[in-house]
């Protein structure tokens, strides 16, 4: 217990001591123009801290056996000898997630790489970010959204027969995304999402 308390206020001390350091090494020295507004970028600053944060957290809520069993099954699924020039088959829920069921950014980009253009690869991580804060489980309970891009349901069957996963669960993080992907080039844009790219 004792150990868990140290580690949350070292994890807060190294976000306070990394937005200390952001603000005096991106600070405007007085005098100087910059077309970019305070407000624009400490809001920038403040998302990009709080998100590393979080992720920072999520890693501190697994238990060491719960991070020695993920990398296990990470390394055991690399060596299992398939054929490598067989054509890869998309399949529902097979994105390993962490102790506490959220994806990696790394995981997320991966995804989102398959499915969107590269241009938008990293607006589409933001909004996954905004919506789900990477967790494919995630749900809206005002709205009823659900997965790592908050489909609403009325949207989703739909969604997922068009982006080649019919019949798959909303909290299929590769399902979720193809059918995001799609939605995005097909059905107006991103604004289709409550959170801005």
């Amino acid at each position: 217990m004792r150990s868990r308390r140290f580690s949350f206020l070292a994890g807060w001390t190294a976000v306070l001591l990394l937005a200390l350091a952001g603000f005096a090494a991106f600070g405007t020295p007085e005098g100087t123009n910059n077309d970019i507004s305070f407000e624009a970028a400490t809001a920038s600053m403040g998302h990009a801290t709080g998100a590393y944060a979080g992720l920072t957290f999520a890693l501190f809520a697994a238990t060491p056996e719960e991070l020695a069993a993920s990398t296990a099954n990470t390394a055991e699924a690399t060596d299992t000898g398939a054929d490598e020039t067989a054509e890869p088959e998309p399949a529902s829920g097979t994105v390993a997630t962490n102790a506490t069921g959220w994806l990696s950014e790394v995981q997320v980009r991966a995804l989102v790489s398959e499915y969107f253009k590269a241009a938008d690869v990293n607006t589409a991580v933001r909004i996954a970010w905004c919506e789900s804060r990477f967790d494919p489980k995630s749900v809206n309970l005002r709205t009823g959204a659900i997965g790592l891009f908050q489909h609403l349901p009325r949207y989703w069957e739909d969604r997922a027969s068009n982006a080649g996963f019919p019949g798959a669960d909303p909290t299929d993080p590769e399902a979720s995304t193809a059918a995001a992907a799609w939605a995005v080039y097909n059905e107006g844009g991103w604004d289709i999402f409550t959170c801005e790219g």
